[in-house]
């Protein structure tokens, strides 16, 4: 098997304890989520909403004294999980939500369902940690459950895009 962003990303899950993660499956990560069904130690649970699988990560974290994770899609799947980050950032709930970004090359152009994610998460989140290049993928991961179980707990966001899992 190739080793590729996607692997080592769920590889990275894997060695923080994560045995299950809720999404609405989306193309902006779809690669993680091929990824995270091959390796078969951490369970997809599919849901209907991103706000659904918000709080199921945000209930996750609450009840398990754990980060809970999920991960949504760019744009309106991120609006949707916004206001889950809100209720785990007041609630000191540990959460990290991987976010879809659109591809490298179309940052700053206005892409489709392209945001600032760090100013727009900015009062939701202790951390918003981007990932631009595939050598921070493993690092990102370990500074969010870092942030996101330290301290006062609470939500971090990790901003992945599009064409990086394959890298």
């Amino acid at each position: 098997m190739t080793r590729t962003v996607a692997r080592l990303l769920a590889e990275s899950l894997e060695a923080h304890e994560v045995d299950q993660v809720y999404c609405v499956p989306g193309e902006s990560y779809v690669g993680l989520t091929s990824a995270l069904i091959e390796r078969n130690s951490i369970r997809v649970i599919v849901c209907r909403h991103e706000g659904g699988a918000g709080y199921m990560a945000v209930a996750d974290g609450r009840l398990r004294d754990r980060a809970g994770v999920a991960m949504v899609s760019r744009g309106p799947g991120l609006s949707n999980a916004m206001v889950s980050l809100h209720s785990a950032y007041h609630d000191a709930t540990p959460v990290v939500m991987l976010v879809g970004q659109v591809e490298r090359k179309d940052f700053g152009r206005l892409a489709l369902q392209e945001q600032n994610y760090s100013r727009l998460l900015s009062d939701v989140t202790k951390l918003v940690v981007e990932v631009n290049e595939p050598e921070q993928a493993s690092e990102a991961i370990a500074r969010a459950f870092h942030v996101a179980e330290s301290g006062t707990p609470g939500p971090v966001a990790v901003i992945l895009p599009e064409d990086i899992f394959d890298e």
